[in-house]
């Protein structure tokens, strides 16, 4: 008699936890679509929006307020005349849209940030082709009076809240060399200015965001972003304060 009500007890249980993770699972979707709206309200005008929860406990942190920490995704995120994609970790999540603070990166393709670049350098250079080599920045044009090809490599960073782009190499007719060792007055005007270290200030952050890298990889140019604790509506890039008519998660 014990093996059958062992085995029935055994069985309550699976269906008792099935059931519950069933509902966890539900009310994780309805929280991941509402904080995928909330977000997309706050980053108007902006493309997807996709948001997911790391915890696996979410119906339990819900009935106290928490959410838990958050991934957030969103594409075609339009800023400062430039269409951007965004990924950001948010810790600690509360219902009432706070949060402990966390991380993004903010990646901008590089056919959006060549005229970008040109505009602030105020140079002119508006035919440079912007990419990645992996390493660094590489920016790509016909120079001198032949319009032969030639690829400045440059390093990027951040520094005092700005982007520092450093040519460390030029690779022209099959050579790369150093910029140190280039002669001076080598290329054209536009070439020779490219070649001097330029700095972008990052306006428009919001209150508290600090940017903490930048990285330049096969699609874009990724700048990294520190977020601070506080209301979520401003951490990831959004509006100051609460938006209008945007609900909390």
């Amino acid at each position: 008699m014990r093996r059958p009500r062992l085995l029935v007890a055994v069985s309550a249980i699976a269906v008792v936890t099935a059931s519950l993770a069933g509902a966890d699972a539900l009310v994780t979707h309805r929280a991941e679509q509402r904080i995928s709206r909330a977000v997309a309200c706050r980053l108007a005008p902006v493309g997807d929006v996709d948001a997911a929860l790391d915890s696996p406990l979410a119906a339990v942190r819900l009935l106290n307020g928490g959410v838990g920490d958050v991934d957030v995704r969103a594409e075609h995120l339009e800023r400062q005349g430039m269409s951007m994609s965004l990924r950001a970790h948010l810790r600690g999540v509360r219902t009432d849209g706070t949060t402990r603070g966390g991380d993004a990166a903010v990646t901008v393709p590089y056919d959006q940030l060549a005229g970008r670049l040109a505009r602030a350098d105020r140079t002119g250079a508006t035919d440079w082709k912007l990419g990645g080599d992996g390493k660094g920045l590489t920016l790509t044009a016909a120079a001198g009076p032949l319009g032969l090809p030639v690829t400045v490599h440059a390093g990027v960073a951040i520094r005092s809240g700005s982007l520092v782009v450093t040519p460390t190499a030029a690779t022209f007719l099959g050579r790369t060399v150093p910029v140190d060792a280039l002669p001076a007055g080598a290329g054209d005007s536009a070439a020779a200015e490219r070649l001097k270290p330029r700095s972008y200030p990052l306006s428009g952050l919001p209150a508290g965001v600090r940017a903490t890298g930048a990285h330049a990889g096969d699609s874009g140019l990724t700048v990294r972003l520190a977020l601070p604790s506080g209301s979520a509506s401003g951490s990831v890039g959004g509006r100051q304060g609460t938006a209008g008519g945007c609900a909390s998660v």
